[in-house]
């Protein structure tokens, strides 16, 4: 064997063990992440059925507010009169109401009659939990959330797990809620697993073709190399070197917008959390929602920065679409800050891929962040809007506004970062970005995508009224 058959080997074994272990690391990646993408999801759903059953919880105050507020009713005859109403409203397949009073008795429980009348204070479900005594602490407590095992009506009594909310009733000391069951959560998140799973089964099985045609490519480019003259193996080279340098300097100005319009953005929003909950401290007030809105925003810097690490997506856009995200972001924003906004969106998830609609929402971020800073407004408008031949993102506010064009003229590298950075990234879908603004007079910001970049023709999404 000559010295080049050996200098052949050593390239190729080294590339062999290489690409091994890349897709071994990556699988156990992809497994981790999938995992925590799983319970991010069923998380992200249990929070909204909790607010679906607090608005529940708030529907039947309202329903029964008059009742115990009429005078001429005697208390027994208000609470005779509430034991109808919240007997009789439903919703949903399996929601209903239900009410105890403080010593355990069932006054209200649908479906479940024969329980009614009962103490059941020492009750417990399969798991040894007190949930009645722990529903009526949560409801002296000023209200809250339990979950235990209990009895679903449309599976016919079958034991499912239940998350309930409740509170307390006027001065009745009667503790009255709703729930929700979560086995179709549970449905749900086993559908989701085994999608990712087959997903990253094909992703596996992807990448093993493409490292072996990679080793394949790289035998034939040995061969070829070794049996060329000299001159052109050191142009190919030197192209090489070139090419790799580009990649590399790509790659810097990736990870260093994904920084500064992702990590960036939220550390400077969990720092106006901690400096607001500080304001609070030293006047007195309740820091707590403000503390824990850092806590939650500094969770999601370590989310963000492993997601750049994998070149992973923002699974909000994923799971809700942009024209959500965006009505999510603009609801935080305005109650972090104060400043009123109001999101007009189309429900454009369809039509998006999930690159447009990262950077869309990246753009917003940066806009709003910079209005946050710099314009000193009380109102921001934001509005996606999806006609023939575009899509447009149009961010404006009522502040004090800035010289655009001034700062267009500037050269210095450190001034307009965020500007720059929203211009790049629509630059790889072909769109265009306008700042009209001057001083006194507010700022609107247009970032516009052409239809061709669409997963579908624009104009026929927009004429079949999304």
């Amino acid at each position: 064997m000559n010295i080049n058959h050996k200098l052949h080997l050593i390239t190729i074994f080294p590339l062999v063990m290489a690409l091994t272990a890349v897709m071994i690391v990556t699988h156990l990646q992809y497994r981790a992440l999938s995992q925590q993408l799983v319970s991010a999801y069923r998380q992200s759903v249990i929070d909204d059925r909790k607010e679906e059953l607090q608005n529940y919880i708030a529907i039947a105050n309202g329903a029964i507010k008059h009742v115990i507020e009429d005078s001429n009713l005697t208390q027994a005859e208000a609470q005779s009169l509430v034991k109808k109403i919240l007997a009789e409203m439903r919703f949903g397949e399996n929601g209903y109401f239900f009410a105890y009073d403080y010593d355990g008795n069932s006054l209200v429980l649908p479906e479940q009659e024969w329980r009614v009348g009962k103490n059941w204070l020492y009750a417990t479900d399969k798991e040894g939990v007190h949930y009645i005594q722990r529903l009526i602490e949560k409801a002296e407590e000023g209200g809250g959330y339990v979950r235990y095992l209990f009895n679903q009506p449309s599976k016919g009594g079958e034991v499912s797990k239940k998350l309930a909310y409740v509170e307390s009733l006027g001065d009745w000391h009667w503790m009255f809620g709703t729930g929700i069951y979560l086995d179709d959560i549970d449905e749900q998140t086993d559908i989701l697993s085994a999608s990712i799973s087959k997903h990253i089964s094909n992703t596996s099985l992807s990448s093993l073709v493409i490292g072996f045609l990679s080793v394949m490519a790289v035998f034939t480019a040995g061969v070829f190399i070794r049996i060329s003259e000299k001159r052109l193996a050191n142009i190919k080279l030197r192209a090489l070197n070139e090419r790799i340098f580009q990649t590399q300097e790509e790659e810097c100005k990736r990870v260093s917008r994904e920084l500064h319009d992702g990590v960036s953005q939220t550390v400077a929003a969990a720092r106006f959390s901690l400096e607001t909950a500080q304001l609070k401290q030293e006047v007195g007030e309740d820091s707590t929602q403000d503390l824990e809105k850092a806590t939650e925003l500094i969770r999601q810097i370590m989310l963000d920065i492993r997601s750049i690490s994998h070149q992973l997506h923002p699974g909000i856009l994923e799971d809700y679409g942009l024209g959500a995200a965006l009505k999510e972001f603009g609801r935080e924003f305005s109650q972090r800050t104060g400043i009123e906004v109001e999101v007009k969106r189309l429900a454009v998830r369809k039509i998006l891929s999930t690159e447009i609609s990262g950077a869309l929402y990246r753009i917003a971020q940066e806009s709003l962040t910079n209005i946050e800073r710099h314009s000193g407004a009380t109102k921001v408008q934001i509005s996606l809007v999806l006609s023939p031949g575009w899509l447009t993102l149009e961010i404006s506010d009522n502040g004090k506004g800035f010289d655009y064009l001034g700062m267009e003229q500037c050269m210095k590298p450190n001034e307009g970062i965020g500007l720059r950075n929203m211009k790049e990234r629509l630059s790889f879908y072909n769109g265009v970005l306008k700042v009209q603004s001057s001083v006194g007079k507010g700022t609107s910001l247009l970032a516009r995508i052409p239809q061709s970049e669409l997963r579908y023709n624009a104009d026929n999404a927009y004429e079949g009224g999304l």
